[in-house]
């Protein structure tokens, strides 16, 4: 498969950092019009700002807090007023601790960023995708999506709703002309350590983590090939295929001492 052509617009949720804003300038270089879409629109702006001296393609700013419904209103009336789209579902977070200690606003939260926005993001994209034959959506997982997370329970349970709806969705696509990728990343550089809480607490396996251009180039490079699933990193690979040659109570046992506050 060839890339997806620069005269699709990109739409990439969670751009303020991270991931997202790495999707953004690798998109930009490609030379794609962009909507940047997060919550901290100072951010957006002068990310925006960036890339229109470096890309002679309109770059639009949304403002959305994916946490709401108005919010994700305003994304999906965007993606609906036209296609195709290429979609990047990059927003999201985590939390990390006991789950009858975690706080059930912050959870519900997670949840509905997590894998309701990229449900209902995804649905209102893929229509005009279909119609236009091409484009598509890259929906960010986690390698934490392939195995239960004890301490983590509720982020790994979102990233495996992710895996699943996009393998699914994937397997209805053939020969439409939409491709529909979950990038599966390990351990990356990004403020997601900062709000989980494990910021400092993962040194030791420092020389896994990935910096977020590495790990979009692979992405983009798997998406070009029309790859399903993309797990950046050949021990991040190993890792998350490795789990499935274990019984289920033993990758259980084998987790919860990793991930339990120290």
């Amino acid at each position: 498969m060839q890339p997806v052509p620069a005269t699709v617009p990109a739409l990439v949720t969670g751009a303020s950092s991270g991931l997202g804003e790495s999707f953004a300038r690798h998109l930009a270089g490609r030379g794609h019009e962009l909507v940047l879409v997060a919550r901290r629109v100072d951010r957006l702006e002068r990310l925006a700002t960036e890339l229109r001296a470096v890309s002679e393609a309109p770059v639009e700013v949304l403002g959305a807090d994916l946490e709401t419904a108005g919010g994700r209103g305003l994304v999906t009336a965007r993606l609906g007023a036209g296609g195709p789209w290429l979609l990047v579902n990059s927003a999201g977070f985590g939390s990390r601790g006991r789950f009858v200690e975690q706080d059930p606003a912050r959870e519900a939260a997670e949840i509905t960023v997590n894998a309701l926005a990229v449900h209902q993001l995804m649905r209102a994209a893929l229509p005009g995708c279909l119609e236009a034959r091409g484009g598509g959506v890259i929906n960010v997982a986690s390698t934490a999506a392939f195995q239960p997370l004890p301490h983590f329970a509720t982020y790994a349970a979102t990233k495996a709703f992710v895996l699943h709806l996009t393998e699914a969705v994937a397997a209805e696509l053939p020969g439409s002309g939409v491709r529909v990728m979950a990038l599966c990343p390990g351990p990356t550089r990004t403020e997601f350590g900062d709000v989980a809480g494990v910021t400092g607490e993962f040194e030791r396996i420092g020389p896994l983590f990935m910096t977020a251009d590495r790990v979009v180039s692979a992405a983009l490079r798997s998406f070009d090939h029309g790859d399903v699933i993309c797990v950046p990193g050949a021990v991040n690979l190993a890792g998350a295929t490795g789990v499935r040659l274990l019984p289920r109570f033993a990758v259980r046992r084998l987790l919860e001492p990793v991930f339990r506050r120290r």
